[in-house]
Parts: C-alpha cells; structure tokens; sequence
C-alpha cells in the first residue's frame, strides 16, 4: 500500500473500502460452435476507479473486473514499469487492482494507460493461424 503522510478518517475508511480483499474467479464466455463449446477468457478491465486529494497530489485507485492470473501479471507490471505516464510520482500493482500517486494533470492519462495495457495484458495473446 502507498504511504503518503497522514491519512484522515475519510482515507482510512475509503481506502478499507476500496483494498478489501475479493475473491473471484477468472471469467469465462463459453460459445458454442458448430465444432463444440469454446471457452474464451474475458479480459480484464477496470471495475472501479477512485480518486483522492492528497496534499498537491491525486491517489488513484483502481480495481480490476477480476484477479489477474500470474502470467497476465507480469506482462501487465512489466509493460506498467516500462512506460509510466507523465506526471506520476509513484505506484504499486498487485493482481486485483492498482494504485498511483500522480499530479492532477496526470491522472486522465494515467487512467488511459492503465485501460489499455489491462487489454493488451488480458485479451488474446496473437491471432490464430489457418493451416492450408
């Protein structure tokens, strides 16, 4: 968890809120064809996105729609660490949300980021080749 100074009541409460651990289990959308029943893994998106004044700063919080699997994990922080949006001070990632201490001006872009690198993390890994 991000330490930035004193929280207030209102932090503390929301923060309990927002952190508390969830438990689900990874979506799947079966579609059945005419080879049989497919299972596609949903990708995961943010669920939930909260922002907090802090000092000259703004906390981000954002909750992803389900826990991210070990392998979507890594790609996700690596691409994260790699590329960090302008204006950001500091963050941390685990695998059912992420949170960021960024300038005001920052926190749009940052949310965009996020969004996009969630995608490119979680959603399919490459096309499918036709064999001739």
């Amino acid at each position: 968890m991000l330490c930035i100074g004193a929280e207030s009541t209102q932090e503390i409460v929301a923060s309990h809120l927002l952190l508390e651990c969830m438990r689900m289990g990874v979506k799947v959308a079966k579609t059945t064809t005419r080879m049989g029943t497919k299972s596609t893994e949903i990708p995961a998106k943010l669920a939930a996105k909260s922002v907090f004044e802090v000092d000259s700063s703004r906390l981000g919080i954002g909750v992803f729609s389900r826990p991210l699997l070990d392998k979507e994990m890594r790609r996700f922080r690596a691409a994260w660490e790699e590329s960090l949006p302008v204006g950001l001070e500091s963050s941390e990632v685990d695998s059912q949300r992420i949170s960021f201490v960024a300038h005001p001006d920052g926190v749009p872009a940052a949310w965009d980021r996020i969004d996009s690198l969630l995608l490119a993390a979680t959603g399919k890994s490459g096309k499918a080749r036709k064999v001739a």
